[in-house]
């Protein structure tokens, strides 16, 4: 699973994206590619906890698509 914070990195307010690789899980900036330190990411996790999910308000998104569409 790919998750993306946008506008949250530390060092130029860019994207950040989790990704893994053989020495474990890590954050990293998609503009600049700065990775986090342990604590930077400890405090990013704190503030969305895993499984919190967002819900469009109904019926708004499809309006705006349905003008937009060709």
């Amino acid at each position: 699973m790919l998750i993306f914070w946008l506008k949250s990195c530390p060092r130029c307010e860019g994207d950040l994206y989790e990704n893994a690789d053989i020495y474990g899980t890590y954050i990293g900036c998609l503009q600049c590619g700065h990775y986090l330190t342990a604590e930077e990411d400890a405090g990013l996790r704190a503030l969305n906890p895993a499984g919190k999910t967002y819900t469009l308000p109904p019926g708004e998104p499809i309006r705006v698509l349905a003008d937009i569409a060709a």
